[in-house]
């Protein structure tokens, strides 16, 4: 029996649409999935570039730190008995803690022997390494050399003197300061 022609054609007009619904779907899905891969490649993409600026930073902490321990060496031997108050004065601001307490304690004897002697001390530094780090603090060794003159005429001859150190070096406020340093044999 032969339907009418009108039913046909919205049977396969019902067909039509729903292969069109399944064509559209197909291609539909590779686009989804490109979405999902590009935001996935963006995020991958964003964390690697965070952890290479942690990597970055950090690294760049720890050169600071040992700048900071090697300027504070060559304040602690640059001495001259013209300049003594302002050679002090660069020994405390680049020191914090027990470092500062103990140089402002010594202040007045060094100014004195430095006057009376007239002393030209001109520091050297020889090498500076970072020995440990850890946030926010590190451990720096200096090795550095003093030539000592006398302008007094008690001693002709300079003088030359060698130091090793390890500083600890401490984070205060976004600068490195030298907190504590020890001579090592």
């Amino acid at each position: 029996m032969a339907r009418p022609a009108g039913e046909q054609r919205d049977h396969r007009d019902h067909r039509d649409h729903r292969e069109q619904g399944v064509a559209g779907m197909r291609r539909r899905v590779p686009i989804i999935g490109l979405v999902v891969l590009v935001a996935l490649l963006s995020g991958t993409v964003f964390q690697v570039r965070a952890s290479r600026g942690a990597a970055r930073d950090a690294a760049e902490a720890r050169q600071e730190a040992v700048r900071a321990a090697a300027a504070h060496a060559m304040s602690l031997l640059s001495l001259n008995h013209r300049t003594i108050d302002e050679d002090m004065k660069r020994v405390l601001v680049t020191s914090t803690g027990r470092e500062h307490e103990r140089y402002a304690d010594g202040r007045a004897a060094l100014r004195a022997a430095t006057l009376k002697n007239k002393v030209v001390q001109t520091g050297v530094l020889r090498a500076s390494a970072l020995e440990s780090a850890q946030a926010g603090k590190a451990q720096v060794l200096i090795v550095a050399d003093a030539v000592i003159h006398w302008e007094d005429g008690k001693k002709s001859a300079p003088e030359e003197r060698f130091f090793r150190w390890r500083m600890t070096v401490t984070e205060v406020s976004g600068r490195w300061l030298v907190s504590d340093s020890e001579l090592v044999p």
